[in-house]
Formats: structure tokens, C-alpha cells, sequence
């Protein structure tokens, strides 16, 4: 009864290629599937204790390469270091001592990875000193090749409680073997914090969900596209603001001479535009940072409704930049609790996370980005007749040279 529970039960949910797993983990003694299917969950080490190879819950075959098999530039021998952590699967990490000359050549390939599942490439590391973790991602600005193709990766997370990762590169693993190999740059000085970092290896993880837009993404993208229907009541409109009812709810728009706030002398450059609802538009010229401060009068909109906010915007056919994270800090809440990412241009998906906002094409040719959530109830018990917003954009790298504001759309959510 037990061996065919063996075959029946615990082979199915074993890797194709256990056997040579197990062969090379140098694992003595005769096993049952059981007890290997456990062993694997819990992870092995392979040849020379430089692959870490582990089952997930879901049965897909994860691995992580020892970053003691990367190729460290040969010019300069003391950029790098082994040394042993006790934190570590490895008996060695790499210490790397600057983090904005990186220049670590990884190669990856796809053995013991499960098949027809979609894969994700990530960096381990860690800082030498202790770091605080603000938010759920912390902006490093990872520079890496592959080729003569330069990449970024924006944003790394927190594996564990001991060590960091930022994801390089995504793949379906089919049965053909894959090979190919990454240069590792740099760090952005910036934002990370000074000194070494350790280097524990490059991670493959099989990724259960590559949906960018959950239901409720898709629920607001199709509310954005009934916004602009021919089916709506206009109720008022000037210079500054348009007003109209849709299905019962009211949405408002605002120009953005209405609502870009400028007291500090900005680059901004208002001019006439055919395409806007409004006459005038505004263009941002060099600057890394821009507030949007107003107060909407609750009469304007539908009482206790879920709003959501909208820029809409262009960018200038001459524009080269952009492609970088933008911080929205809602200043009306305390440091650090109100910060929001989004893009001005699509990302790739390594940039692409559940809770970033991302722009989306509208169909009057405009472009919008959601920046904020409220309800219109308010400040209702406290007798006020106002919403107030005041919003501060930050660029991460590089200035919004280019960006062209229409203005800010609320519609119920």
C-alpha cells in the first residue's frame, strides 16, 4: 500500500528531474517519494553548495544561484569581497563595496525550472548598515544590460526579513534550454544608502498572477471610457471648470491654470490649445517637482460618493524623458502615509506593480493618471462647504520637462 501511494500520491507532485536533483545533493541512503517531495520542500543544496533548489506550495521547482558564481570585473580586485553570513543559504556572500560601479556579469539559464510557468529573475541583496523601510518599495534605480539593451529597475522589496530583491527579467519557461547573461551597473546613489552592500545570488521565482490590472483597474478603466459617452447632461461650464451628469452622478473637470499651484516661481508655460476642453493648457518645463492645491466645492459633486482623481495630460512629441516613477504626496496627511507612485508613461512590467497607477488612453486623445481617492461626505460633519486637496509630484530622476496639463477630472468611482 505504501509504494503505491509512492507512485499514485507523492511522484506526480515530484519535478521531472529529481532524481538528478537528488544525485547531485549527494543525498545518502534510499528514499521514499514522500520524504523527497519534504526534503525538496524544505530545500536542498546542489553541487558545491552553490544552488539553492526549492519546491513551492504549488509544486514549481524555485532555485537561487550563489552569487559566488558571478563574474566580478577583473580591473579592480578589491570592488569585491566574500565573506561568510550566517543569514545566508550559502556559505558565502559577496561583499560589494561600491554600489555605483557594480560591474557583476550573471548568467541565467533555466535547469530544474518547471515548465510552461512564468519565471522571475531577481537580485539578493542586502545593505552593510541597517536601512528603515518607509513603504512596501524602496526606489534604488537598479542600471543593468543585456547586450547592447540598457534596462532599469526601479523599486526593490523586501523578501524577508533579512534580505532585499529587484526583479531583472521575466520569462516562460518552455523545454528548450535558455542562456542568457545580465551585466549588473549600478545603484542610484541617491536614494540608496551609502556603503557596501552584500550579494546572496540571483533568485528564480515562479510567478503565480502576471495580470497588471486587477477587476477593480478594469472596472475604472471601462468607467473612464463611459465618462466620455455622449450620454450626459452638461449642468456648467467656463474657462476653469466643466460640469456634467452621468448615470446620476456628477463628474468635474478643472482646468490646470485652475489647480497647478505656483508659489515658488515654477517653470510653467500656459498656451492656447485646440484639443483641450478648456482654452488655455499648461506646459511644465524644467522642473522635478509640482503641487496641485485646491479647495472643490461640495455642491459640485455627489454627496457621499467614492471620487477618484484624474490627471489628464499630454506629453510633447519632442519630450525624451518621463519613463521614470513619479511620488504623489498627499500633504494633507502625515509624512511618509499618503505617497503614491505613478507613471507618466506606460512601464515595462518590471516597473508595473498592483499599487502603482498607470496612465491610460482616453478617447478624446488625452491621456489621464489617477493621483487621488476621497469621499465627497468630507468634512460634511464638520460644517464645512469644501473639499480641500493639495498634492505634491516628485520625480524620481530627471525633470517633467514636456508634461502638457489639461486639468483634473473627478468621477465617481
Amino acid at each position: 500500500m505504501d509504494t503505491q501511494e509512492d507512485f499514485e500520491i507523492w511522484e506526480p507532485k515530484l519535478p521531472r528531474d529529481y532524481k538528478e536533483i537528488m544525485r547531485l545533493s549527494q543525498s545518502s541512503g534510499v528514499y521514499k517519494k514522500k520524504d523527497i517531495y519534504k526534503k525538496l520542500s524544505n530545500g536542498i543544496l546542489l553541487p558545491n553548495e552553490k544552488v539553492w533548489f526549492v519546491l513551492s506550495d504549488n509544486g514549481e521547482a524555485n532555485k537561487m544561484i550563489s552569487a559566488t558564481t558571478a563574474k566580478y570585473s577583473s580591473k579592480n580586485h578589491e570592488s569585491h569581497k566574500f565573506r561568510s553570513m550566517h543569514t545566508s543559504r550559502f556559505k558565502k556572500v559577496a561583499k560589494v563595496l561600491d554600489i555605483t560601479n557594480l560591474k557583476i556579469q550573471v548568467t541565467i539559464d533555466n535547469r530544474f525550472l518547471s515548465t510552461d510557468v512564468i519565471y522571475g529573475i531577481y537580485l539578493v541583496f542586502k545593505f552593510s548598515g541597517p536601512i528603515i523601510f518607509t513603504s512596501k518599495r524602496m526606489y534604488m534605480n537598479l542600471k543593468y544590460k543585456n547586450g547592447n539593451e540598457t534596462f532599469h529597475s526601479y523599486f526593490a522589496t523586501r523578501r524577508d526579513e533579512e534580505w532585499m530583491m529587484i526583479e531583472l527579467h521575466r520569462f516562460l519557461n518552455h523545454k528548450e534550454d535558455v542562456s542568457f547573461t545580465f551585466l549588473l551597473e549600478s545603484f542610484s546613489r541617491c536614494y540608496c544608502p551609502s556603503g557596501a552592500i552584500f550579494i546572496e545570488g540571483i533568485e528564480y521565482r515562479a510567478i503565480q498572477n502576471m495580470a497588471h490590472e486587477d477587476n477593480k483597474n478594469q472596472k475604472q478603466v471601462q468607467q473612464g471610457q463611459k465618462s466620455n459617452s455622449d450620454l450626459e447632461q452638461v449642468l456648467a461650464v467656463d474657462q476653469k471648470m466643466f460640469l456634467r451628469e452621468f448615470n446620476g452622478k456628477n463628474h468635474l473637470m478643472l482646468s490646470a491654470t485652475e489647480v497647478l499651484y505656483n508659489t515658488e516661481n515654477l517653470p510653467f508655460r500656459s498656451k492656447s490649445s485646440v484639443e483641450s476642453r478648456f482654452q488655455n493648457v499648461t506646459e511644465l518645463l524644467r522642473q522635478q517637482v509640482f503641487r496641485i492645491k485646491y479647495k472643490i466645492k461640495t455642491e459640485m459633486l455627489s454627496p457621499f460618493t467614492e471620487y477618484t482623481c484624474y490627471l489628464v495630460f499630454k506629453v510633447s512629441k519632442k519630450c525624451q524623458g518621463l519613463h521614470c516613477p513619479v511620488k504623489v504626496r498627499n500633504l494633507l496627511l502625515r509624512k511618509n502615509k499618503g505617497n503614491q507612485i505613478i507613471y507618466f508613461r506606460t512601464p515595462s512590467h518590471l516597473n508595473h506593480h498592483d499599487d502603482f497607477w498607470i496612465p491610460e488612453q482616453r478617447k478624446d486623445g488625452w491621456m489621464e493618471v489617477m493621483i487621488w481617492k476621497f469621499n465627497s461626505k468630507y468634512n460634511n460633519n464638520l460644517g464645512k462647504d469644501v473639499i480641500p486637496m493639495n498634492l505634491k509630484l516628485v520625480t524620481y530622476v530627471g525633470t517633467m520637462s514636456g508634461l502638457i496639463i489639461c486639468g483634473l477630472e473627478f468621477r465617481p468611482t
